[in-house]
C-alpha cells in the first residue's frame, strides 16, 4: 500500500493542532464565561456570521465548521445566545443557507435529494415526527420540551449535505482529524476531571468546576466511594463505536502504525472514567459482530488487547485513588450485580419503577403515541417520592410512547434496511472490508444502548446514524477513495 501514501499522513498535520486548540479553549472559554451571556452572545453571533461568509466564499468550509462543532463542541452548550444553544444555532443557519442555495439553483437542485430507497423511507418517518409535534402540543406536554425532543429528529436533514460533500478527500481527511483529536482530548478532559475530584482538589456540589461541568458541559460526575469518581459526558456516546471501528480495522492480517493502538487505548480510557453499564454491554456485544468477516485469532488478539487495557486503567486508577486500599473489583461487581438484583442501586432500581408507568402510557395512544415531550410519574423506590419526568431510561419504549407503534415502525424501517445494505456492501467485497464490519458493529452497539437509554435518537446517536447511512447509500466505488483515506492516518512515504 505504499503507494497509496502522501508526503504528509493525515493526522500529522497543521490543522490537527489547531482542532485541538479549538477542543479545549471552547471549554476554558465557556468556564470563564458562564456568567457572562451577553459576552457569550456577542461570541455566537460572530460565529453565525463567520458561518454565513465562508459558506457564501466555499460552501463545503461551513460544512467543515458544523462537523467541527459536532466533534469539538461537547454538550453543543459551551456558548449560547440567550439560551439558544450554538450547535442548534450553527445547525439550522446552515441547513437553511445550504437548503435555500440549492433550492433556487438549477445546477445543484440535484443535492436536495438522494437517489436510494433509504432515502424515500424518511419521509413517511417525517410525517409521523411532525404529527407528533402537534400531538405533543395538543396533549400539553409543554413547547419547550417537545421543541427538546424535537430538535435531535431535525439532525436528520445533515444526511443531505453530508452525503455530497462525503465524495471530497477533504472532507474525509477532515473529519479523520476530527475523530482522532475528539478521542485525544475526551480522555484528556476526563482524566484532568476525574483527578481534580480524586485529590479533592474540587468536590462534588461545592465547586464552580462542578456547576459549570453539570450545567454547561451537562455531565455527570459521581463519587463512587474509595476516591473514584465516574466522569460521564453526552459525547460519550461516539466512544464505543469509535472504539469498535478502531478494533475492526486493527483486526486486519497487516502490521499496523502503533498509534492505532494508543487511541483505541485512550478510548477505552474514557469509557473506564464513565464506567457505565450500558456502554460497556454494547462494547462487548460490538467486538462479537466483529468476528463477522475476521479471523479468529485476529479477533481474539484485538479483543484481548482491548479487554486488558480496559481493566488495567480501571485497576490502576483505583488502586492509585485508594492509595493500594481497593482494585476496584468490588466496584465492578456492584455495577454488574444490580442488573440481576436491581436494589442494589438507585439508578437501576428506579428504571425498574419506570415501568409500570411507562406501560400505562403506551397503551393509552398506542398506534400514534402521546407526541415529544411525553412524561411520566412514579414512585422512587430510594427517596420515596412522586417524582414526574420526561426521562424514561428506556429508549425504545420511549419512542414507542411518542411516536406511536407507526412511528417507531417507520424508524426500525430505516434501521433494518441501513443494517442490510452494510451486510450486502461487507459481503460484495472480497477484502477491505474492516471499515464496513467496524461501523457495522457500531450501529448495532447503539441499538443496544438504546435498551435503556435514547442513544439512538440523542444527537449524537442521530450524528452516528447519518454517518453510517452515507457510507450505505454510497456506491462502494466511493470506498477505494476512503481505503486511501484509512492508509494515509498515521503512515506515510518516508
Amino acid at each position: 500500500m505504499k503507494h497509496l501514501l502522501t508526503s504528509q499522513s493525515i493526522f500529522h498535520n497543521r490543522e490537527t493542532l489547531w482542532l485541538l486548540a479549538i477542543f479545549f479553549g471552547l471549554r476554558i472559554l465557556s468556564f470563564f464565561l458562564m456568567n457572562h451571556p451577553i459576552i457569550q452572545g456577542i461570541l455566537v453571533f460572530a460565529i453565525i456570521m463567520v458561518l454565513g461568509i465562508v459558506y457564501f466564499k466555499e460552501s463545503h468550509y461551513g460544512w467543515y465548521i458544523i462537523l467541527g462543532e459536532l466533534f469539538l463542541g461537547g454538550s453543543g452548550h459551551f456558548l449560547e445566545f440567550f439560551g439558544l444553544s450554538i450547535r442548534t444555532l450553527l445547525i439550522f443557519t446552515f441547513l437553511f443557507l445550504w437548503i435555500t442555495h440549492h433550492a433556487i439553483s438549477n445546477e445543484f437542485r440535484f443535492r436536495l435529494h438522494i437517489k436510494h430507497k433509504i432515502f424515500y423511507v424518511f419521509f413517511p418517518l417525517a410525517f409521523f415526527i411532525t404529527l407528533a409535534v402537534i400531538l405533543g402540543i395538543y396533549h400539553g406536554h409543554g413547547l419547550h420540551s417537545v421543541i427538546q425532543d424535537a430538535i435531535p429528529f431535525s439532525y436528520f436533514v445533515l444526511l443531505l449535505p453530508f452525503y455530497h460533500y462525503f465524495y471530497k478527500e477533504k472532507t474525509q481527511e477532515h473529519l479523520v482529524r476530527l475523530l482522532f483529536v475528539f478521542l485525544l482530548g475526551s480522555a484528556i478532559f476526563a482524566l484532568f476531571t476525574y483527578i481534580l475530584f480524586s485529590t479533592g482538589l474540587s468536590e462534588v456540589n461545592a465547586s464552580q468546576y462542578y456547576t459549570w461541568f453539570r450545567d454547561v458541559a451537562m455531565g455527570k460526575i459521581t463519587d463512587m466511594g474509595n476516591g473514584f469518581f465516574r466522569i460521564v459526558t453526552p459525547e460519550h456516546l461516539l466512544v464505543v463505536p469509535s472504539v469498535l471501528l478502531i478494533s475492526s480495522l486493527l483486526m486486519r492480517k497487516e502490521k499496523h502504525n502503533v498509534l492505532w493502538y494508543i487511541f483505541l487505548s485512550l478510548a477505552l480510557l474514557v469509557l473506564v472514567l464513565d464506567l457505565s453499564r450500558t456502554y460497556m454491554i454494547a462494547l462487548a456485544v460490538g467486538m462479537l459482530v466483529l468476528k463477522y468477516k475476521h479471523t479468529a485469532l485476529r479477533w481474539l488478539r484485538v479483543t484481548v488487547f482491548s479487554a486488558g487495557i480496559f481493566l488495567g486503567f480501571f485497576f490502576l486508577l483505583n488502586m492509585v485513588s485508594s492509595g493500594l486500599q481497593s482494585t476496584g473489583l468490588e466496584l465492578l461487581g456492584v455495577r454488574f450485580a444490580s442488573i440481576g438484583n436491581p436494589s442494589l442501586e438507585e439508578s437501576t432500581y428506579t428504571r425498574l419503577a419506570l415501568l409500570e408507568p411507562i406501560g400505562k402510557l403506551i397503551s393509552a395512544h398506542p398506534l400514534l403515541g402521546n407526541g415529544l415531550g411525553a412524561h411520566v410519574s412514579f414512585f422512587a423506590p430510594i427517596s420515596y417520592q412522586h417524582i414526574t419526568t420526561t426521562q424514561f431510561d428506556w429508549g425504545y419504549l420511549e419512542l414507542v410512547a411518542e411516536l406511536g407503534a407507526v412511528g417507531f415502525l417507520a424508524l426500525l424501517a430505516i434501521l433494518l434496511l441501513t443494517l442490510f445494505e452494510l451486510i450486502l456492501k461487507i459481503q460484495s467485497l472480497s477484502g477491505y472490508h474492516d471499515f464496513y464490519v467496524g461501523l457495522l458493529a457500531g450501529l448495532i452497539a447503539f441499538l443496544v444502548m438504546t435498551v435503556t437509554s435514547p442513544a439512538l435518537f440523542h444527537v449524537f446517536g442521530i450524528f452516528y446514524l447519518t454517518l453510517v447511512l452515507v457510507v450505505a447509500m454510497k456506491p462502494t466505488e466511493t470506498f477505494q477513495r476512503t481505503l486511501v483515506v484509512l492508509y494515509r492516518v498515521f503512515n506515510k512515504v518516508k
